[in-house]
């Protein structure tokens, strides 16, 4: 939008003669000559002064009564009549009509006479920003959506809805579909045709048809020239699907140039306030300038005596304009910087004409701030030198907030100590200090045992407490020039530096030991805490920071391993077999995604009858280059990682899917038995995902057996374990307890689980046959106490006829083992269990495979 379009004058935008009509002509005269010319208001005019004006908008208000067509324009006129000379420029004109909703003003000439009547349809159709309209869309624009009321509704009724919603236009509906449109426009044309005297008449008789509509992504642009070719002010917005989504008005289009208005306008303003910043004429400006700023502002001459202070300057520094104006500026000297200091900073006036830096500076009280000053020199007309401003403020509070945030950069907030970037560094620089010297270098890495139950059983303000104290203890055991960090949590560690002998780095962990566990008194209680101490050496271990933190936390999951409240040196051989897991856990990440899992099925069998009873399903892991991969190798890992979760949400769904080919093929095979984490039940999500694998498989929830550990399923139930078993129960799905007999083997906890099956533990079956172990007893009472319990027994790792016999004789409900069949994928799984002519016969089964 160009400066000139905005400034045009309003005088220049009138589009014809004023209309007007004296204070006693009818309203529905007003109305019909308002109809006949096409104008969207009327002036009313006595003794050919303006006293009113009656608009389109105030048709709105003429109510139903048939009688008000005939009152006086006077009695229904505004008044009085907004006036702007013809002069005034357009966009002072936009900016009126948007402050005061208007939509019409009486441009007048200098002698205060009417010209005519400039209106918001003249102010859009005479600016022309096109690439602004061109860039903006109809759906920018934002109209609002069309009220629609049916043609057959009363007129009177719609023009009070017009009235009550202040809507200029509203949508009438035909019978047969078709859309028209009343505007004020056509409420006036309706009143001069009598409209308010018939009581029956329908607003369609009004209405202009058709409603006229653009698609919702023409330009505002596109809108306006067709507003202005087809003499409207309103034209229907169409959405992609084609529905009628919005109604655009003139209005519409001049509230989006109001933005560009404001813009120019803040243009203007910009340059004409350079333009008074520039003047060194206006002294007045200058002297505002000095005394609002927030700056301390000096002027001294050139001996330094200070002529002129401003507010600011005896805020920052105490002294008063009378205390300060005639002495000399050093009274602020703080002594802290010399001669050669000052010496530098004149030098650069005199080269440059100016100063800036930081400076410590004295306040009247006597306390010493840090200012940045800024100190130049003023010239006259012929460039000479006749005093300096010195302009400054306090950055003191910056200063310490600077140095705050650069020390918790690199130190732990709660403790002091160093944290892991400054701790990195430090080790950094020792190796570099000891590849010089040729001492060695020792990196500790302490964890505090059980600190996670000080803060599940204290809470968090105590263990935080603890922590202080700790961390104030290992500070104080060791050497200044030694480091004490803080990785976070409850762990710590330590660089010892300048060792000559590897048994001073012992003795300082067998003090740390002793000194850590020391009791602690928190909280008005006393606390116990043990640390475990891994050890690496430099140049012995690791030629790293990096290298050696980890091989001291290696060394010190070493020291857990051993009983914890111990140390242990860092061995090689950690790290290969440390390493190897690393390397796993990250191919493990991949596993899933590259389609490297896969399923064997291991079926159960009635063990009376020899008939296909359950099938578990057991993950196995193809790694391309190291085969199938054990799952005692990779299940671990995947428990520690937390990987448990997507694989075993993997294992379930393939495991349903599966048994649901299985049904369709008519294949009875019992439940399938997908064994369960303890990691992945306490998932929040575990309930909703079963749910959704059970319903996109079809496979029925009587169809499912999870399997849970023993120690998992009897150590949880005053927790989370117990209600989701009671919840998985109610929805049908089949619970066992795997490797029975291992674990707790708490009886009332399981009279308590909604536990229909227990599988014992494949150890107890190995003793079959063996007199030291008393000839399966454990399997004997297990099978009974099942039986009073109304529970199902079924035995794991039958892997000889003399231990199938026996669980025949004990009357053990199921067995499952490598006598029986032995893993595999589903299109290999026996479906059968071979009839034997004498299943006692401890030879029977010799062939089974």
């Amino acid at each position: 939008m160009q400066h000139h379009t905005l400034d045009v004058e309003i005088g220049r935008l009138l589009s014809g003669p004023l209309l007007a009509c004296g204070p006693d002509v009818t309203i529905r005269e007003a109305a019909r000559l308002m109809a006949e010319h096409r104008y969207s208001a009327i002036v009313v005019t006595e003794a050919a002064r303006p006293v009113g004006i009656w608009t389109e908008r105030d048709a709105l208000a003429l109510g139903t009564e048939a009688a008000a067509a005939t009152r006086p324009i006077a009695t229904a006129m505004s008044q009085p009549v907004r006036a702007l000379p013809a002069h005034t420029p357009a966009r002072e004109a936009a900016a009126l009509f948007a402050r005061e909703g208007i939509r019409h003003c009486l441009a007048v000439d200098d002698a205060g006479r009417p010209l005519g009547l400039v209106t918001q349809t003249d102010l859009v159709m005479s600016q022309g920003p096109e690439c602004f309209l061109r860039l903006r869309t109809l759906a920018c624009a934002k109209p609002p959506r069309p009220h629609c009321v049916d043609a057959d509704t009363p007129f009177a009724a719609a023009l009070a809805q017009m009235r009550e919603r202040r809507l200029s236009a509203i949508v009438v509906r035909d019978a047969d579909g078709g859309l028209g449109i009343l505007t004020e426009r056509d409420v006036v044309r309706a009143v001069a045709q009598g409209a308010l005297d018939r009581v029956s008449a329908e607003v369609g008789r009004y209405a202009s048809r058709p409603l006229r509509s653009l698609a919702h992504s023409r330009s505002l642009y596109s809108a306006r020239q067709y507003l202005i070719e087809h003499r409207m002010r309103h034209v229907g917005v169409l959405s992609e699907t084609g529905e009628l989504t919005g109604l655009l008005g003139f209005a519409d289009i001049l509230r989006d140039l109001e933005h560009e208005y404001v813009r120019e306008l803040q243009d203007a303003l910009r340059e004409r306030d350079d333009a008074l910043l520039a003047s060194r004429a206006s002294l007045r400006l200058a002297d505002q300038v000095v005394e609002s700023t927030l700056d301390g502002v000096m002027i001294t001459d050139l001996c330094g005596n200070i002529e002129r202070i401003n507010p600011a300057f005896t805020r920052l520094t105490g002294y008063a304009e009378h205390e300060a104006v005639g002495r000399n500026a050093s009274l602020l000297n703080s002594g802290r910087q010399g001669a050669a200091f000052y010496a530098m900073l004149w030098q650069s006036i005199e080269a440059t004409g100016h100063w800036k830096g930081e400076i410590w500076n004295r306040r009247k009280d006597g306390t010493i701030f840090l200012e940045f000053l800024t100190i130049s020199s003023i010239r006259d007309a012929h460039g000479r030198c006749t005093h300096y401003a010195a302009i400054f403020s306090d950055i003191t509070q910056r200063r310490e907030t600077e140095e705050r945030l650069s020390y918790l950069a690199t130190h732990d907030a709660l403790t002091g100590l160093a944290n892991r970037t400054l701790f990195t560094e430090r080790i950094a620089l020792s190796l570099a200090r000891a590849r010089r010297s040729g001492k060695r270098v020792a990196v500790m890495f302490l964890d505090l045992d059980r600190f996670k139950l000080i803060n599940d059983t204290m809470g968090h303000s105590v263990g935080d407490e603890a922590l202080t104290v700790i961390a104030r203890r290992l500070r104080d055991a060791v050497r200044e020039t030694d480091t004490v960090a803080r990785l976070g949590g409850d762990e710590f560690t330590l660089l010892i530096e300048d060792i000559d002998d590897i048994r001073h780095v012992g003795r300082t962990a067998e003090m740390l030991l002793a000194t850590v566990a020391a009791p602690i008194r928190a909280a008005e209680q006393t606390l116990f805490v043990t640390p475990s101490i891994g050890i690496s050496m430099f140049p012995d271990d690791a030629q790293s920071a990096k290298q050696l933190l980890m091989q001291a936390d290696r060394a010190m999951y070493e020291a857990k391993d051993a009983g914890k409240n111990n140390f242990q040196f860092f061995a090689a051989p950690m790290t290969s077999c440390a390493m190897e897991r690393i390397q796993l856990e990250t191919q493990l990440h991949r596993a899933i995604a590259a389609n490297e899992l896969l399923l064997h099925y291991q079926p159960e069998f009635d063990v009376k009858t020899g008939r296909f009873s359950n099938v578990e399903a057991l993950v196995r892991w193809q790694h391309p280059q190291r085969g199938l991969v054990p799952p005692d190798q990779f299940i671990p890992i995947a428990e520690e990682s937390a990987l448990i979760v997507p694989i075993g949400a993997w294992v379930l769904r393939e495991a349903c899917r599966q048994a649901r080919v299985w049904l369709d093929e008519g294949f009875d095979f019992g439940r399938i038995c997908v064994n369960l984490s303890a990691r992945q039940c306490l998932h929040d999500g575990f309930l909703p995902q079963l749910a959704t694998i059970l319903a996109e498989t079809g496979l029925p929830a009587s169809r499912l057996q999870l399997e849970l550990v023993e120690s998992m399923a009897m150590t949880s139930t005053n927790g989370g374990i117990e209600a989701l078993l009671l919840e998985l129960a109610a929805r049908g799905i089949s619970l066992a307890i795997d490797d029975f007999g291992t674990g707790y083997s708490s009886f009332r906890y399981l009279q308590k689980l909604p536990v229909d099956t227990l599988k014992v533990d494949r150890s107890f079956l190995a003793q079959i046959g063996d007199p030291a172990s008393g000839d399966g007893s454990i399997v004997r009472a297990i099978v009974a106490m099942a039986k009073s319990l109304g529970v199902s027994v079924v035995a794991e790792g039958v892997e000889t006829p003399r231990q199938f016999q026996f669980l025949r004789e004990i009357g053990c409900d199921r067995a499952q083992g490598f006598l029986l069949a032995r893993p595999a994928p589903s299109a290999k799984m026996p479906r059968t269990l071979p009839v034997f002519e004498n299943a006692c016969d401890s030879h029977a089964m010799t062939n089974v495979s």
